[in-house]
């Protein structure tokens, strides 16, 4: 820790150091790291940074919070430069997932209102918008297309749109690759819960399909060969008509009827978005780099317990855009958010 004394003529002191103390972006940078990527919370780091300067410095949770905004203030350039990177790259995952928090907007009101809870906590969301090389975080107050909308990234974007079976992002991208292991995993909860042995059949009919792409790509083949892609779809659609055949076996409300009727049904009319992995190499089979993005903002959560304010929020979302994207492409986290803080672009 270095401390250094200012002094200035009476009535010439500058703007930005007009308080008693002013903290340097070493440890500006230090907090916002250990508190969005080390998933500290503030009474620890508190803690912990007086431990390291000997009681010099003693963190209130208002000035943790006022280093996020100093960060999250300087990302505007940092943040549109992964926005087109996303936008321009042929595959973007996305995915969300409920946070909780006191404060948040209601956007039913002709002017939006910030809301604030009493004695409980309201559920937001936090959606991630990712590529291997970026992520972007948007924070919403519900989980709908009008959130989307008012993001503004995907209403722009126009390539392979990888996601989970969630009816409002097919509005958007310009094809789809459905999520194969969320697929997997409810065919494997079908045969062992509901006892539908056709789904066991279609769960390695479609497993068959994504290890022989693997096998293709370990041999640095860019696409199925015609002859092998006419013999997945056409097994495809034989194991749907097998399924029908089931399903009309089945005495009504017999165990797992419906379920097996929602699957035919969706794998019937979603059939080109479940199979886009294998007709075309570029689209993943799963979503879960969306997911593992997300991940550590629920480990956020279970260590903070929820955010206290709505701006908090975005700020937290800001950041972590910043460090997710600085950790893909390899950069030092702490060094990178010293440079934003002197205004020195990292990503730009």
């Amino acid at each position: 820790m270095v401390v250094t004394e200012h002094r200035y003529e009476v009535g010439k002191v500058p703007a930005g150091h007009r308080t008693s103390v002013i903290y340097g972006n070493n440890i500006k940078a230090l907090v916002c790291l250990l508190s969005t990527e080390g998933f500290i919370a503030m009474d620890r780091l508190s803690n912990f940074i007086s431990e390291i300067t000997y009681g010099a410095i003693n963190l209130s949770d208002a000035t943790i919070e006022k280093f996020m905004t100093d960060l999250s203030s300087k990302l505007d350039g940092e943040i549109e430069a992964i926005k087109t990177d996303l936008l321009n790259s042929p595959v973007m995952h996305t995915d969300e997932t409920p946070m909780d928090v006191t404060q948040k907007p209601d956007y039913s009101e002709e002017i939006p209102v910030l809301r604030k809870s009493k004695h409980t906590s309201f559920t937001s969301y936090i959606r991630t918008h990712s590529n291997k090389q970026s992520t972007l975080y948007t924070v919403n107050p519900q989980k709908d297309a009008q959130g989307c909308e008012r993001d503004g990234l995907l209403p722009q974007y126009i390539g392979i749109l990888s996601h989970d079976h969630e009816a409002k992002f097919y509005k958007y991208g310009t094809a789809h690759a459905t999520c194969g292991a969320h697929l997997l995993r409810e065919l494997k909860g079908l045969f062992e819960l509901q006892k539908i042995s056709w789904a066991d059949e279609m769960r390695k009919f479609i497993a068959n399909i994504n290890n022989h792409k693997n096998n293709d790509l370990e041999k640095g083949l860019s696409q199925c060969t015609p002859g092998v892609l006419a013999y997945f779809e056409k097994g495809y659609d034989s194991l749907l008509v097998s399924g029908r055949i089931y399903l009309a076996e089945l005495k009504e409300n017999e165990l797992g009827q419906n379920e097996l009727r929602r699957m035919i049904n969706r794998l019937t009319e979603y059939k080109d978005c479940y199979l886009l992995f294998i007709r075309d190499y570029r689209a993943p089979f799963t979503n879960n780099l969306a997911e593992r993005d997300l991940r550590p903002d629920k480990t956020k959560q279970k260590v903070s317990g929820c955010f206290r304010s709505w701006h908090g929020f975005q700020h937290f979302a800001r950041v972590r855009s910043f460090f997710s994207t600085v950790k893909k492409r390899s950069g030092n986290l702490f060094l990178s958010a010293n440079s934003v803080l002197q205004s020195s672009p990292v990503l730009q």
